[in-house]
């Protein structure tokens, strides 16, 4: 009798089970059917769960900023989590980002919008109009600044930048910035990216988000996700449930100490290092454009830079000499931030070119970022596309000559 009651016991067993998988089932299909998003709790703020994917002492300063200045910024929904980077943008999402910078300007500031591609990063609102032409590329790997944050994405430097390039030679435009990404990060974009040929540019944006200060580094935290368990856990994540199960009620993290940064300074430097390195060895020419970074980091990637003899450009201190000419150039903008911003641009001119974060580049200074750049690579792109009609025509000549030469008649073969 004994078999007979263990096999009704394993029957009750596997029912049981199977029982509960469907009702779990049921209810992330019903997650799912109903578009339902886990968010975080924060005080009287949600926030969007992907953000758990944040070193701790990341998310507990981005906690404080939000309860700092009253709101969540619109675009922190346009992203998703990624196990290689960490997060991206959502494939095809499109945002229009209303409230964003610092309380003292909401609703005051130009709406934005962010239009992403099939692989999670930032395109453009024509792209559909858009055809690749058969020249170079221009590839761009930063952080915000470099995606445009706060800007539409045809007023960013890098778009602006392209267009400039495009009256000296044809390029195409491939921008895989994103905000909050590092050099560790920049690293991995580097190894996925292919196509980058002879005479192509990079621009390399990296170093504010290096110096943030974490518990972990960006790598350590690329090694949790890829250890065992971090992909166990990663293979949950992807059940809504247990995104969900996982916000309620969870105790705040408070971090015991201030660790490190997310990049040390060394790494960074060996991170700058190889990017250049790698792209050299494409064949293609590295730009290193450097937006408010930390002194000491910055200081590191202006020596690299000049150590690979690569062209270096600094901002904002770039854009200093242009205050006096910027209301002409730019008026109605102008117009448009003074307004937003009244006394606090009588307080610090700079706002003319940046959000009051001090440090982000706004739609003026987008522009005056694309022209300065511009001008410090135009001679090398006018050299270049020289050298090309040079070798172009010496080409054709050869081949002009060679079939002249098999044309006319064998005066050998005619004196037999």
């Amino acid at each position: 009798m004994a078999p007979v009651k263990n096999s009704k016991s394993l029957q009750s067993l596997c029912f049981s089970i199977a029982v509960v998988f469907f009702f779990f089932g049921i209810i992330e299909a019903l997650l799912r059917f109903a578009g339902f998003e886990p968010e975080l709790h924060f005080k009287s703020f949600t926030i969007p769960s992907w953000v758990e994917e944040m070193d701790p002492v990341v998310l507990k300063k981005y906690q404080q900023f939000v309860d700092g200045q009253g709101f969540v910024n619109e675009d922190i929904y346009a992203y998703k989590p990624d196990f290689r980077y960490g997060y991206l943008l959502k494939s095809g999402v499109t945002t229009t980002v209303q409230n964003y910078s610092s309380a003292f300007v909401v609703n005051k500031l130009p709406p934005w919008t962010i239009i992403a591609d099939s692989e999670g990063f930032r395109a453009s609102t024509q792209s559909k109009g858009i055809t690749e032409v058969n020249g170079k590329t221009l590839y761009v790997l930063g952080d915000s600044s470099s995606f445009g944050w706060g800007v539409n994405y045809e007023k960013s430097y890098a778009y602006l930048l392209n267009e400039k390039l495009n009256t000296v030679s044809d390029f195409n435009l491939s921008n895989f910035s994103l905000p909050g990404f590092s050099s560790f990060q920049g690293k991995l974009l580097w190894q996925e990216i292919e196509g980058v040929k002879k005479d192509d540019w990079v621009i390399l944006s990296y170093g504010w988000n290096d110096s943030y200060p974490s518990l972990r580094t960006d790598q350590r935290q690329f090694e949790l996700r890829n250890s065992l368990a971090g992909k166990i856990i990663w293979k949950l994540k992807k059940l809504l449930l247990y995104r969900w199960i996982t916000t309620w009620g969870l105790p705040g993290f408070t971090p015991k100490d201030k660790g490190g940064t997310r990049v040390p300074l060394e790494q960074y430097r060996e991170n700058l290092e190889s990017l250049i390195e790698g792209v050299k060895l494409q064949g293609a020419r590295p730009l290193f454009v450097n937006v408010c970074n930390p002194e000491t980091y910055q200081d590191s990637a202006e020596q690299i830079a000049k150590n690979k003899k690569i062209p270096h450009v600094n901002f904002p201190s770039a854009l200093k000499p242009y205050l006096s000419t910027v209301h002409d150039r730019f008026p109605e903008l102008f117009v448009t931030y003074f307004e937003a911003y009244g006394e606090f641009m009588e307080d610090d001119p700079m706002l003319a070119f940046l959000f009051p974060d001090r440090c982000h580049p706004n739609e003026i200074g987008h522009g005056l970022m694309a022209e300065i750049i511009f001008q410090a690579i135009k001679k090398d792109i006018k050299d270049m596309s020289e050298n090309n009609k040079s070798n172009s025509n010496s080409v054709k000549k050869i081949r002009t000559s060679l079939k002249n030469y098999l044309s006319k008649p064998d005066t050998r073969t005619s004196r037999l």
